[in-house]
């Protein structure tokens, strides 16, 4: 069954974690239900476009419209991003923006969709392999790698080369876009259009994938 409930195994209200067969009650599957609630609402709406952005966090839903973006297409999501994500395909989405806190969204360029840390971390690693592939040298990679934070992480290496830092930046915000785009593409959901776009701690856009930029000046516009 290819639906946005077994896009992260939420039966009956419980949240199926891990491969054995642990089951957790948590707010977590209260707080995707009230997301998806509020999104079939939107969907069903006289004059819905298709349109969507996903915002992740409290930070991100205060910050999207100073940065341009309407409010009316703004939909707060929590950790639950993936089932969030088929959903939105599901409900007849056709143009979705993914707007988060960089050391949030960078997650899902390493194939995690629930981004809560008790299930899956991967952010040092995620970065450094992007780093990797973007052919930094040995000791920045050392450096990324060992970093607290992917914030402090990316601070330093803007200190030390300001190009590499934002290069390295937009590579993963791509990432994000090509991971979410097959993770939709799993569950039978191929028409979306999906963007990225992050913010830093100082609350500033720092990266946009090929179709977040795009879809950040149609949503703007």
């Amino acid at each position: 069954e290819r639906t946005s409930n077994a896009a992260f195994g939420v039966v009956d209200g419980l949240a199926l974690i891990g491969t054995q067969a642990l089951v957790q009650r948590s707010a977590a599957p209260d707080q995707l239900a009230e997301a998806r609630a509020v999104l079939e609402r939107r969907a069903a709406a006289p004059g819905f476009g298709g349109d969507l952005v996903l915002v992740i966090g409290e930070n991100g839903l205060d910050l999207a419209p100073r940065l341009g973006l309407p409010a009316e297409l703004l939909l707060k999501g929590g950790n639950w991003i993936g089932p969030l994500l088929v959903a939105a395909a599901e409900r007849g989405v056709r143009r979705l923006l993914l707007f988060g806190y960089q050391g949030k969204l960078i997650k899902l360029a390493g194939g995690i969709f629930h981004t809560h840390h008790h299930l899956a971390d991967g952010r040092a690693e995620v970065l450094t392999a992007l780093a990797a592939l973007q052919g930094l040298p040995h000791g920045q990679l050392k450096a990324l790698h060992e970093a607290a934070t992917a914030e402090a992480a990316l601070a330093e290496l803007a200190a030390q080369d300001p190009a590499a830092a934002e290069e390295l930046r937009q590579r993963i915000a791509a990432a994000v876009e090509q991971r979410s785009s097959a993770y939709l593409a799993r569950y039978g959901q191929q028409e979306l259009q999906l963007g990225a776009a992050l913010f830093d701690r100082s609350r500033r856009l720092c990266g946009l994938g090929p179709c977040g930029e795009r879809l950040w000046q149609a949503f703007r516009a």
